[in-house]
């Protein structure tokens, strides 16, 4: 058995606590008893909606990248279709499918671009980002 966690980077049990924006957060304790401080809600909340939305044709970037973000949501506001939500490259074979109900959500603790389509008809989607 174990008697203390992650003492250094070179531990495969090497925690490091960092605050949202990635850089470290305050830790305390010991590495036998060790203590990790998280900031709970957000800073900012930037919300909005793509009101020409996606089609079967391409999918369309939701949301851009943004570096400290901590979750995004999005939401179907339309529900007529199925939205497919993933990276650049979605299609409604390897998305995630956001069913088609009005006020469908997801959320994702991803920092990087959120992109959608519909297979059919276009949808509204809206977007809800803390960072």
């Amino acid at each position: 058995m174990r008697s203390s966690i992650g003492d250094s980077a070179s531990d495969p049990l090497f925690v490091k606590a960092v605050s949202g924006s990635g850089t470290s957060a305050s830790t305390q304790g010991t590495s036998t008893n060790p203590m990790i401080e998280r900031a709970i809600g957000s800073d900012a909340l930037v919300t909005g909606q793509n009101p020409s939305s996606a089609n079967s044709g391409a999918a369309l970037q939701v949301v851009p990248a943004r570096a400290g973000r901590r979750s995004v949501t999005i939401t179907n506001i339309t529900g007529t279709q199925v939205l497919y939500v993933g990276n650049a490259g979605v299609t409604a074979a390897n998305g995630f499918p956001l069913a088609a109900v009005a006020g469908a959500s997801v959320s994702l603790p991803f920092t990087g671009p959120v992109f959608a389509l519909s297979a059919g008809a276009a949808q509204t989607i809206g977007f809800a980002e803390t960072f």
